[in-house]
């Protein structure tokens, strides 16, 4: 779903779909949502879908605050790194079979030894964080017995975190 407001409480039952990502804000309404998940309909909320280019944003955000870029202070240790793993399976084929045993990287291998792009940083940095979420968001429908009900699950989640980050941080409600 791309558009706001496309499933609503009068097609909602048409829906034949197992799962739904939901690709804009809104694009289902909450009746209709009830439906779908009385219908056991898995719908992947936009507040998750949407989150990757939030997510790239502060990224950059950090990036330009710090006003270094990536990589920049772990590229030597990498390389570093690289060429002594190298040298150590060298070393070992060499020992266990008796002779000089040159060890080559393999193209894709010598292109990671001279550092990862800024895009390969970002995006890992983003499956890493979209992993970690989706599977915090999935321990949550599970301990509060949601179901499909991953919406729910990710509002729970995101409110326990502000709420601890309050707590933490000393405020108390009187």
């Amino acid at each position: 779903c791309a558009k706001e407001k496309v499933i609503t409480e009068e097609n909602a039952d048409r829906i034949k779909a197992k799962v739904i990502a939901e690709g804009a804000n809104g694009p289902i309404t909450p009746a209709a949502d009830e439906i779908l998940i009385k219908k056991n309909i898995l719908v992947v909320p936009d507040i998750y879908c949407n989150s990757g280019g939030v997510t790239v944003s502060y990224f950059e955000w950090l990036k330009n605050l710090n006003q270094v870029s990536y990589g920049r202070l772990t590229f030597k240790y990498e390389f570093d790194s690289n060429k002594h793993l190298l040298q150590s399976v060298q070393s070992s084929l060499e020992s266990r079979f008796s002779g000089k045993i040159p060890v080559t990287p393999t193209p894709e291998f010598e292109a990671a030894m001279g550092g990862a792009r800024e895009k390969d940083i970002v995006n890992s940095g983003l499956e890493y964080t979209m992993e970690r979420s989706g599977r915090k968001i999935k321990e949550t429908a599970l301990a509060h017995d949601l179901g499909v009900d991953i919406r729910t699950a990710a509002f729970v989640l995101a409110l326990t975190k502000i709420s601890n980050n309050i707590i933490m941080a000393g405020f108390t409600f009187t």
